[in-house]
């Protein structure tokens, strides 16, 4: 990189890369030029990205999530604070895309409706979806939150310490909530789903994404168990973990 990069324009080069399908040469390549292009004017050169990557809601949350929780990002339960900012990421994302749960395509829409469910249901990998927009800030107070890969369409790795602080969380939900098997969550799920505030913001595609997750319960179930570790859920049919 020939300028200065900023926590706020490094997350929008991780989206370029895992959205748009830019290698991590590329994104920064594309990023000198719009430095070139506008004079140096940084304010300018993210604007501009946020017109194809459209991550600024998610940028915004990570930077509002890091001034909140400042004094508990520099303690000992740090990795939990930072579930917590993810938390809200999520729930921003969900309740700012409403009409996501129709994509277009039926067998699409089943396969990722439940990104729409709390963030504890929806597996470590979607949750590196929104600690990439995190970890930039988290770098400038010194926390390793995990590595983005520099190929085209990669993904962000999550450090350990994140990863064992997301089962954390799942354990308090699942322990919330009374589950403990496949079965508990599959009969749980229109319960989470009704007290899950972010899906009932008034958006006038609410309720249809509403009726159209109940009426696919069954999917939703058998994604949140496909997501997560194999250890989180008994299968009481096989008895095993």
């Amino acid at each position: 990189m020939k300028y200065k990069i900023t926590p706020d324009l490094q997350a929008q080069i991780y989206a370029m890369v895992a959205w748009n399908g830019k290698t991590m040469d590329e994104a920064e390549s594309i990023v000198d030029g719009l430095f070139e292009k506008f004079g140096g004017d940084a304010k300018a050169v993210y604007n501009e990205l946020d017109k194809s990557v459209y991550a600024n809601d998610s940028v915004m949350a990570s930077l509002n999530g890091i001034t909140r929780h400042m004094d508990e990002l520099k303690g000992p339960n740090k990795y939990d604070a930072i579930i917590d900012i993810i938390v809200n990421i999520h729930n921003k994302w969900v309740e700012g895309n409403t009409k996501k749960y129709d994509r277009g395509n039926p067998d699409k829409s089943r396969k990722q409706i439940f990104q729409h469910l709390p963030t504890q249901l929806i597996g470590i990998d979607e949750v590196a979806k929104d600690l990439m927009f995190l970890a930039p800030f988290l770098k400038t107070i010194g926390i390793d939150a995990g590595k983005m890969g520099r190929d085209a369409y990669g993904a962000f790795v999550p450090s350990q310490e994140i990863k064992e602080a997301y089962n954390r969380s799942v354990a308090k939900f699942k322990q919330a909530h009374g589950i403990e098997t496949k079965e508990d969550l599959r009969n749980g799920m229109s319960k989470i789903i009704d007290e899950y505030a972010p899906l009932h913001n008034g958006h006038e595609l609410s309720q249809a994404r509403l009726d159209y997750m109940n009426e696919n319960l069954d999917t939703l179930t058998d994604a949140v168990i496909a997501k997560q570790d194999k250890d989180m859920f008994i299968d009481t049919e096989n008895g095993v973990e």
